[in-house]
């Protein structure tokens, strides 16, 4: 029954009692934990959660921070993707909540609200409000607790400090009883906070700093190791990591988290340079042990690709990446349970395979393999001139689309401009749509009209010209097109890369 009392309730009994307990277990195994204070809305950001989410049962927790330090929304997909992916891998995912020493001046004045307020209970009402709106925009999708931030580490007058944590820890608790709650002061906190916190980010600093770190008595002598984390920063080697987790251990730190990026503000927006030498330190464990061989390798094929998936692999420390085989040959690796294919010809037979890699580096068998037939392209016999003065493109269209359409790179920058599908060029910035050339501007599906395109047919080849000068200054030497025909399903051509010629095109 007493697991039913409020954090409130508890903190009072705990104010005024300092237990000094006997020095708990020695820490051999612990887990990381991982503020992952990056977006999930870009390739590179969500390949990271997704590696992260491969790296169980070695990392614990994984935070997620909005874009602008408060839940993202509106809702995103990406987002949503990156929690569900480390949720359903094991690990604990917890959303970032800033709590702003609750209006406290800590030496560097009172930290304001986003309107502009310093009261504690301005502050209470924003983070209830933020911890809701996580919840409601991606609870669903495997939020497993909250992490509040700049925390306040002493108890307070008449232990009212600490009754502010407490009080958000029944309000999580009060909709979503299972909630990990994890409280950041980054340094050592008095006792009372045993009795809020399911996990206390008690040291945050740099390596120096660390090396000089003696945890207070009551979190030495704490038999639940899994109620603290160190998070140390500016570690420049793998070998210097290896001694702070080591000193963790020995800390009594059941989390950890070790970077060579130094503090500032961008020091949690990228996975540590070694981490896949940190989980294996972190583990504890002289891994000799392959991973088990990926298991429902499954691929789907279009005429120049085929898109496989599968099942994460296990590992007794934690899952670094996989390597895809194509007829017994390595052609890639990824730190997803899927992979593209590409630069296959069509009517071919192809046999793919999948094994995965431990962070020792370790690689299993492969698992059971998998093999597609490409068909015959629909969208076929691409060709692209580029003109002095005109541009024209034509393909064949072999069944009857309700839209014919081209998409053209000419600038070749891969960051900015539609993203067609994997392994098709990621920075379109031009399309031709029956008879008109349109201007990608974004966000979403938007495009402008620039000029009309001359379109000619001839059975199922069409052919469209532009002039050149329509594309502006982003006309570069060389363009890329692909065409593309969908009625409900998209099918697109190869890609045709086109150099600019002096002669005039046909």
């Amino acid at each position: 029954m007493a697991r039913l009392r409020t954090a409130l309730a508890r903190v009072g009994a705990v104010v005024t009692t300092f237990t000094l307990l006997n020095p708990g277990p020695a820490v051999t195994h612990q887990w990381a934990a991982v503020p992952a204070y990056w977006s999930p809305a870009t390739p590179d950001g969500l390949t990271a959660f997704r590696r992260l989410a491969q790296n169980r049962p070695a990392t614990g927790i994984v935070v997620v921070n909005g874009s602008l330090s408060r839940p993202e929304a509106p809702y995103s997909d990406a987002w949503a993707d990156a929690i569900g992916a480390v949720h359903d891998s094991g690990a604990k995912v917890l959303v970032y909540v800033d709590t702003g020493y609750f209006g406290v001046d800590v030496g560097q004045g009172a930290h304001r609200t986003r309107t502009g307020e310093t009261s504690a209970e301005a502050w209470a009402a924003q983070v209830r409000q933020d911890v809701d709106d996580w919840y409601a925009l991606y609870g669903g999708h495997g939020v497993d607790g909250v992490f509040l931030d700049q925390a306040l580490h002493t108890c307070g007058p008449d232990g009212g400090y600490v009754a502010h944590y407490a009080a958000i820890a029944d309000h999580v608790r009060g909709a979503h009883p299972y909630a990990h709650i994890a409280v950041n002061p980054g340094t050592a906190t008095e006792q009372c906070y045993d009795a809020v916190a399911d996990t206390i980010l008690s040291f945050e600093g740099d390596h120096q700093a660390y090396l000089a770190h003696t945890p207070p008595a009551w979190e030495r002598g704490h038999q639940d190791r899994a109620k603290f984390w160190h998070l140390v920063h500016g570690v420049p080697t793998a070998q210097d990591m290896a001694e702070v987790v080591r000193r963790s251990k020995a800390n009594g730190a059941g989390y950890v988290y070790v970077t060579d990026r130094s503090f500032g503000p961008y020091t949690w927006d990228s996975i540590a340079g070694y981490w896949d030498a940190e989980l294996g330190e972190v583990a504890g464990v002289v891994d000799t042990s392959p991973p088990a061989p990926p298991r429902g390798t499954t691929a789907v094929a279009t005429p120049w690709q085929a898109v496989l998936r599968w099942r994460s692999a296990l590992d007794d420390v934690a899952v670094a990446d996989y390597e895809v085989l194509r007829d017994g040959v390595p052609v890639g690796t990824t730190y997803d349970t899927a992979f593209t294919a590409t630069d296959l010809l069509p009517g071919t037979t192809y046999t793919f395979a999948v094994r995965a890699r431990d962070v020792a580096g370790n690689a299993s068998a492969p698992g059971a393999p998998v093999t597609v037939v490409t068909p015959t392209p629909v969208v076929r016999d691409p060709a692209a001139c580029l003109g002095p003065t005109t541009a024209s493109y034509r393909a064949t269209f072999a069944r009857d689309f309700t839209h014919r359409r081209v998409f053209i790179d000419t600038d070749g920058d891969a960051t900015g401009g539609w993203v067609l599908p994997p392994g098709l060029p990621a920075g379109v910035d031009h399309m031709i749509e029956e008879g008109v050339l349109y201007r990608y501007v974004g966000p979403g599906w938007a495009w402008e009209p620039v000029v009309d395109a001359e379109q000619v047919e001839d059975g199922r080849v069409v052919t469209w010209r532009v002039p050149v000068g329509a594309f502006g200054d982003s006309a570069g030497a060389t363009q890329v097109a692909v065409f593309n025909g969908y009625d409900g399903v998209d099918e697109f051509s190869a890609p045709v890369v086109v150099a600019r010629s002096d002669e005039d095109c046909p």
